[in-house]
């Protein structure tokens, strides 16, 4: 998020003034020039061409499109707060009502930050692709644990090593990647995406809305409900959600491309190794026949 990149980012005195104005007046700036702001702040323009190029637009005009798109996202009515979904006073009803409204929110953010291109793009490159490597944090490495369970479902090979600076040192063009990132700034994670550049892996971003560093050198972004705050929440529920989300749609996506064929190994894998049964008959497929 451009806030959060503001608060990770060095200016000098004369930049702060700027920065605190921009801040100040949000989206009272879209009518504003350049050379409005400069006079506002007793500054100068190149002083905000400076400020954009240091947080990684080219220039004033594509940070302040970028700012004022992520005020826009930011300000869109939400019923629950995803960084603090319930408090103290709750009673356990509440609570779940919250968790359960806030999925649902977070289900439907996602749908409406897909980007058909992107989307089709991202599914293109792992459907390719010889391996598949999932790379990612700890705390959203379940999510991509269970992308690779049912990938291996229908005969896709999904990679995800315990050290993804090795896995990252032995990819190859023949590989697709992978990689998630909230913020898109993650030391680790960055230090991945440009050691895949060099070996030609193309990468596919499961990130938020921010114009980040690992955004920059992805080849498709599939971008993260971004209304959690980094620091200050209470879990990683909504942006664990929508990763999910974005999982099961590159599986189905990545199924449907040979939907007949997936059908059938899973369906010929599922006979040979599932032995579940069910007393509610149904949803045990034996059983409902009876």
């Amino acid at each position: 998020m451009i806030i959060n990149k503001i608060q990770n980012t060095h200016f000098s005195e004369s930049e702060e003034v700027i920065l605190r104005y921009i801040l100040s007046q949000s989206e009272a700036i879209e009518p504003m020039t350049i050379q409005d702001i400069a006079n506002a702040t007793y500054t100068s323009a190149p002083l905000l061409v400076r400020i954009s190029k240091k947080l990684g637009y080219k220039g004033w005009s594509d940070f302040k499109k970028a700012f004022l798109e992520e005020l826009h996202y930011m300000f869109q009515s939400q019923d629950i707060d995803a960084t603090i979904p319930f408090v103290e006073e709750d009673d356990a009803v509440t609570i779940a009502n919250n968790i359960l409204t806030l999925h649902s929110e977070t289900a439907e953010d996602t749908r409406k930050l897909l980007k058909h291109d992107e989307l089709n793009k991202a599914i293109n490159l792992l459907s390719e692709a010889d391996v598949i490597d999932v790379y990612a944090k700890a705390c959203y490495e379940y999510t991509g644990r269970l992308f690779q369970n049912k990938m291996q479902t229908i005969n896709k090979n999904v990679l995800m090593m315990s050290d993804p600076i090795l896995q990252a040192a032995m990819s190859t063009s023949k590989h697709a990647a992978i990689v998630v990132s909230y913020s898109g700034e993650t030391t680790r994670m960055v230090k991945v995406a440009h050691m895949l550049k060099e070996r030609q892996t193309p990468i596919v971003a499961i990130t938020s809305i921010s114009q980040s560093e690992l955004s920059h050198l992805a080849d498709a972004i599939l971008h993260i409900s971004s209304r959690e705050m980094l620091n200050t929440k209470i879990a990683d529920f909504a942006s664990t959600e929508s990763i999910n989300c974005l999982f099961d749609i590159l599986y189905a996506g990545i199924f449907a491309k040979d939907y007949n064929k997936n059908l059938d190994y899973k369906l010929t894998i599922a006979e040979n190794i599932d032995d579940s049964f069910s007393e509610y008959a149904f949803i045990d497929e034996d059983n409902s026949k009876l």
